[in-house]
């Protein structure tokens, strides 16, 4: 009796969609068109001490892949840098604490600007310039903050980020990343736990 092999498909170790594949900082910065964003160039640009920054962009759209792109690269020229994660108005007082402790010329990344406490921000700027500290922030609302980069999304942006994850065994087409895509309205993120959907009901 003879036994087919079994589809390539079912010899993949996971699905490519998973957040280890997918998580900020998993792939590098990629611009609208799927092409590498020049990282040298934004980290060229990052303010004086006492500046500010803003990477901006809805939901969705690789701010936080953004900036820890350019922390990476700074701090690969020595300089020191520091990261805060916002996730509640509360911890505002986290990131004042941080850039309070900063060395001067430190790059604080501060991702997630605007889900801090509104009459906190002044602050935090006030105690950036004190410690000669660079803000750079994720946003969706740069306000009056200069931006430092804007990112933005696409089909072939989303299709390039495919092309880069493991191999999914043709169980993902075009038809689906199309489909993907729009249904979010552009949300890379959103498009992406939802080709994780699409994989994990064709392996079963």
């Amino acid at each position: 009796m003879t036994v087919d092999a079994p589809s390539a498909s079912l010899r993949l170790p996971s699905n490519p969609f998973s957040t280890r594949f997918t998580r900020p900082g998993s792939i590098p910065p990629l611009d609208a068109s799927g092409e590498l964003v020049d990282v040298t160039a934004l980290a060229d640009r990052i303010p004086a001490p006492g500046g500010c920054g803003a990477i901006s962009a809805p939901h969705g759209h690789g701010k936080t892949s953004l900036l820890l792109a350019i922390l990476e690269r700074v701090a690969a020229r020595g300089k020191p840098t520091a990261l805060v994660r916002v996730g509640s108005p509360r911890d505002a007082w986290r990131v004042l604490a941080v850039v309070a402790r900063t060395a001067p010329h430190t790059v604080v990344g501060i991702d997630g600007w605007d889900r801090m406490w509104f009459a906190v921000m002044p602050a935090v700027r006030l105690v950036a310039i004190c410690r000669g500290a660079s803000l750079l922030v994720t946003t969706h609302r740069p306000g009056r903050l200069p931006v430092l980069a804007r990112c933005e999304t696409s089909r072939d942006l989303l299709s390039a980020i495919v092309d880069r994850l493991p191999d999914h065994g043709g169980l993902i087409d075009a038809t689906d990343i199309d489909d993907a895509f729009s249904r979010h309205g552009g949300n890379v993120r959103e498009a992406l736990y939802d080709l994780y959907d699409r994989f994990e009901r064709r392996m079963r």
